[in-house]
């Protein structure tokens, strides 16, 4: 079983319209941008039904038609389709938000960033009606006649003060150097109420940051927990957390396979069996079955 995660604050069971109207968006504009495991660059996206689930949260709405969940973290290990999941529903924030709209996708460094903004760009030049709407620039991209703009972000630029942000995406929040940007896109959506939204799909990384506090990642899967445990009452924030008991044997396909929605169908198995071989304990279980790593030095094989 795919869904639910290990961890899962609030699971609504209906589908609002918003949250399908971004199933069909990706249903019907849905492109694989580069050849994996699950295409050739090209064809068809196709959405698994643990990832209509992940929609289906995200896109919840209140009586208002406004989000319910104002801020969402989405816990996967790499190779599940994330940065390809998120660029798509950035995408469709973009088209299908608020006129004058502002989307962001948030990356740790300015590599990560032009990564993330290509992904979003192939996806609009691969379909024809999506290329006749919207304006490619280099930076950005623009649907003229919404006035709706998105743009990449990343830590590495500095701060991004002064915006107005209806939607924000951060890709592998876990890399952020410390919580600064966070905490700066959390307040570019002040003016926008319960119209906006910031969602973080991202891996398990370190625990701490660069200032040697918890990190912002860290900080807010522990958050979650709580919330899931019913110790927090917060309606508005959501999480959904994949991973593998830490006393399960890593070398095990059963802890692949709790800790990975897409095992077997996205990822490759026969990837984890060489993985497992070749690469360190702490970085498997981190990238693999999404285990918090207790600091940098964990990475490090040992005696390093």
């Amino acid at each position: 079983m795919s869904w639910p995660p290990r961890w899962l604050t609030h699971d609504v069971p209906e589908v609002s319209h918003r949250a399908r109207l971004a199933i069909d968006f990706v249903d019907v504009f849905g492109v694989i941008t580069k050849d994996s495991v699950s295409g050739r660059a090209g064809s068809k996206l196709v959405l698994r039904d643990w990832q209509k689930d992940l929609i289906r949260n995200i896109y919840a709405t209140n009586e208002s038609g406004g989000y319910l969940r104002r801020v969402a973290l989405a816990g996967l290990p790499r190779k599940n389709g994330k940065s390809a999941l998120a660029s798509h529903l950035a995408v469709f924030d973009l088209v299908f938000g608020p006129r004058g709209g502002e989307t962001y996708s948030v990356a740790a460094t300015r590599d990560q960033a032009r990564i993330v903004f290509g992904e979003a760009k192939r996806i609009i030049e691969f379909n024809e009606d999506l290329s006749k709407i919207a304006k490619l620039y280099r930076d950005a991209v623009e649907i003229p006649e919404t006035g709706s703009v998105y743009r990449v972000l990343s830590a590495e630029a500095g701060a991004a003060e002064g915006l107005n942000s209806s939607s924000v995406w951060f890709d592998e929040l876990h890399a952020q150097p410390n919580r600064k940007m966070w905490d700066v896109m959390q307040l570019s959506m002040a003016a926008r109420g319960d119209r906006s939204h910031m969602v973080a799909i991202t891996t398990a990384g370190v625990r701490t940051d660069s200032t040697g506090r918890d990190s912002v990642c860290f900080d807010l899967y522990q958050y979650g927990q709580k919330v899931a445990r019913q110790e927090v009452e917060d309606e508005s924030f959501w999480m959904a957390w994949w991973e593998a008991p830490e006393e399960m044997d890593h070398r095990d396909p059963e802890t692949w396979r709790l800790a990975n929605p897409g095992f077997g169908d996205l990822n490759d198995v026969s990837d984890f069996e060489a993985a497992v071989r070749r690469t360190p304990e702490p970085e498997f279980r981190t990238k693999r079955t999404n285990f918090w790593a207790s600091s940098n030095t964990a990475w490090l094989p040992a005696g390093a």
